[in-house]
């Protein structure tokens, strides 16, 4: 018996909820699939088949203090994420290599620091 399958949903916190849904919205292929009046607002990617771990957003009158990324966002096309997000104004720092990895950080309006990544994707029994 399977006890977890996944890993769910990412909260992440916000100053702004209002503000922080139409980002997220515009930015991301998300479909809001939860609201509630405590300041909640889940999404999870907008496809058909299976779940994937959702992105919840609350609201919060002080932002926690983070000195790392909160996540990583997978990408198939680092670079045309990378030059989408420049276009919108989007504070992106330059892509990196290391690792087998191409990578970047930015930030959400609410100033939480977010990454991108891609890299050859391989199953978990792939792994050694």
């Amino acid at each position: 018996m399977k006890v977890i399958k996944r890993i769910d949903t990412v909260f992440i916190p916000v100053m702004d909820l209002e503000k922080s849904e139409e980002w997220y919205t515009n930015i991301f292929p998300f479909k809001v699939v939860y609201r509630d009046s405590d300041g909640y607002v889940g999404f999870r990617i907008n496809e058909p088949g299976e779940l994937k771990t959702g992105l919840t957003l609350y609201k919060v009158d002080e932002m926690p203090q983070s000195k790392h990324i909160a996540f990583n966002f997978f990408t198939e096309d680092i670079d045309g994420f990378h030059a989408s997000l420049k276009e919108q104004g989007v504070d992106v720092n330059d892509i990196h290599s290391g690792g087998g990895m191409r990578f970047f950080e930015f930030t959400d309006p609410s100033g939480n620091l977010l990454g991108a990544v891609t890299f050859k994707e391989i199953t978990v029994d792939e792994i050694k």
